[in-house]
């Protein structure tokens, strides 16, 4: 805008000296102005300002104009990005969210049978809900196309980060004893194709079928999700389970 105006500006200059130059052309051709032309001369001085005038009119209403257009378009720009964020915010995690889902549960094997030979019983690993697997779940849950996570009613985000130590979980700076409540909002044909799909979920089914490890995914017509309160940054490791 400051460019165009001073085009407009440099206009009205013009005008103003070409009135001065028309002036000096009159000057110039007669001997005396002050006898020979002074009628001509008051009409052109006249004419002159009443142009320059007109010109700054002008540069006022384009001005305006600009103005007007600038503002509205900023104000629009402003209220489109204010609908995006409303959109955004509940998939984003910044928002509660409430809809149809899936709660999983995940636990540790039972205790092991004492009676049992200790050269044939299973390493205490291999009785345990690890890292792995919590986050193979949620990695699931999110390629199935998941509206909203949350884990121990703690909102989780693709940057959360689920860190175990032992049995015990850290979330968010807490620390939480199984068993685990996953909950998630979304489809859920698609998010319970997704989990029956994972191949790493796969695997924590064959720990749950060779250890007796807790695994259930239930339907809930309604959950109510909390809005995400950790931290924005990637700080997550996977580990993945094998099994030999």
């Amino acid at each position: 805008m400051h460019r165009f105006t001073s085009k407009i500006a440099a206009i009205v200059a013009f005008a103003a000296a070409g009135f001065l130059l028309a002036a000096s052309t009159l000057t110039a051709n007669g001997s005396d102005i002050r006898v020979e032309r002074p009628a001509q001369l008051r009409d052109l001085v006249q004419n002159e300002a009443n142009k320059i005038d007109k010109l700054e009119n002008n540069l006022i209403d384009i001005q305006s104009e600009i103005e007007e257009i600038t503002n509205g378009s900023v104000r629009s720009e402003i209220e489109s990005t204010q609908v995006k964020i409303q959109q955004l915010s509940p998939v984003a995690g910044f928002t509660s969210m409430v809809g149809p889902g899936l709660v999983i549960t995940l636990n540790d094997a039972p205790q092991v049978d004492l009676s049992i030979p200790e050269n044939e019983r299973p390493d205490v690993n291999d009785l345990l809900i690890h890292q792995e697997d919590v986050q193979s779940v949620v990695n699931a849950l999110w390629a199935g196309g998941a509206q909203g996570v949350s884990l121990m009613g703690k909102r989780v985000i693709a940057t959360s980060a689920v860190k175990c130590v032992g049995n015990t979980l850290l979330l968010h700076g807490k620390v939480y004893s199984p068993p685990f409540r996953i909950e998630v909002v979304g489809d859920v044909v698609k998010l319970t194709k997704s989990l029956r799909d994972d191949p790493n979920v796969a695997i924590l089914q064959d720990y749950v079928d060779l250890f007796g490890l807790v695994y259930e995914v239930q339907r809930a017509a309604l959950i109510e999700l909390p809005p995400y309160e950790g931290s924005l940054l990637l700080d997550n490791v996977q580990v993945k389970r094998n099994i030999s």
